[in-house]
């Protein structure tokens, strides 16, 4: 690598016939000029649409958007040391576990050099994943995956009811411990509600944010010129609810006033970290919430920001 700046890496996982291939695809065409690097087992389950390649070989598939697309045949290790090498040309990573591996054990590879884990993304079949779960062969590993997930893709939701898709989004929250949970279908999710904990020179604004989502999501968004207490601000974020999907933004804090401090949320887990000094642009705060329809309550999220500049 040319520099210190470490790759973000994101772990999918989920059992087999979940959709996370769907969901890679999904990734791969809407990836909006972000340089995605995906590591697959098997080339020849990712249907990466022909005018999409600009080049093949043997263990790499280059896309006309930026995006690579690398073969896990030699080994993760071997893996990661080639987009080690290219560092410079990517923006994140996506590693595609297999369907009975354990996708927290995989997340360790985020910590290696050069590397830094973004989160791990799980996908769960919304019609069969509570049978599956109870399964004497393979429930226990359906369990861990989901439990091991900072956010979870309820996948498949068109081939259950609304009653069911509750239900079974209600098991999740129970089994997983306070989960964010993803309702989709053929994997269309928003790349941005994905990713992004450590690409904090991405969208890092309001501004930017409130093109990140579709039009089932729901968002609340403040501009604030007061500096507001870190400490009550981590509480805030620290109480979300498990709707709250994605947030982001720029902070002007009261105890480190002359930096802006980066936000960032996917699923549960998040960061808030010192950013550039202001250098002269005007100091305030600027955040975006996005969730699932009915998750944001505007009075309490302004309760809270308020409580924050006391």
């Amino acid at each position: 690598m040319t520099n210190d700046r470490r790759v973000p890496l994101t772990v999918l996982g989920g059992y087999l016939g979940a959709g996370k291939t769907t969901l890679l695809n999904h990734l791969l065409r809407e990836s909006q000029g972000l340089r995605l690097a995906v590591l697959v087992n098997d080339f020849g389950r990712i249907n990466i649409d022909a005018a999409l390649i600009e080049g093949r070989s043997d263990d790499t598939i280059a896309l006309t958007n930026g995006c690579i697309c690398c073969s896990l045949t030699d080994g993760f290790a071997t893996a990661l040391a080639t987009l080690r090498e290219r560092a410079d040309a990517i923006e994140q990573v996506v590693v595609e576990a297999s369907g009975v591996s354990d996708p927290r054990k995989i997340a360790q590879y985020g910590h290696s050099p050069g590397f830094c884990l973004d989160g791990v993304v799980v996908v769960a079949d919304a019609e069969q994943v509570q049978s599956k779960a109870r399964d004497k062969y393979v429930g226990t590993t359906i369990r861990r995956q989901l439990q091991d997930a900072d956010l979870v893709v309820l996948n498949k939701a068109d081939l259950v009811s609304e009653e069911a898709l509750q239900a079974v989004r209600a098991w999740v929250a129970g089994l997983a411990g306070d989960p964010r949970v993803v309702v989709a279908t053929q994997g269309r999710v928003p790349p941005a509600l994905l990713l992004g904990i450590h690409r904090p020179e991405r969208g890092a604004g309001a501004e930017v944010a409130e093109h990140d989502h579709q039009a089932h999501y729901e968002t609340w968004s403040r501009v604030e010129d007061r500096p507001l207490d870190g400490e009550v601000f981590r509480a805030l974020v620290r109480a979300l609810p498990e709707g709250i999907l994605r947030a982001k933004g720029v902070l002007h804090l009261r105890d480190d006033p002359d930096h802006r401090h980066v936000f960032q949320l996917v699923g549960k887990r998040w960061s808030l970290v010192r950013g550039a000094p202001w250098a002269g642009q005007p100091r305030r705060s600027q955040v975006v919430f996005i969730g699932q329809p009915g998750s944001i309550e505007e009075g309490a999220l302004e309760a809270a920001l308020l409580a924050a500049l006391a």
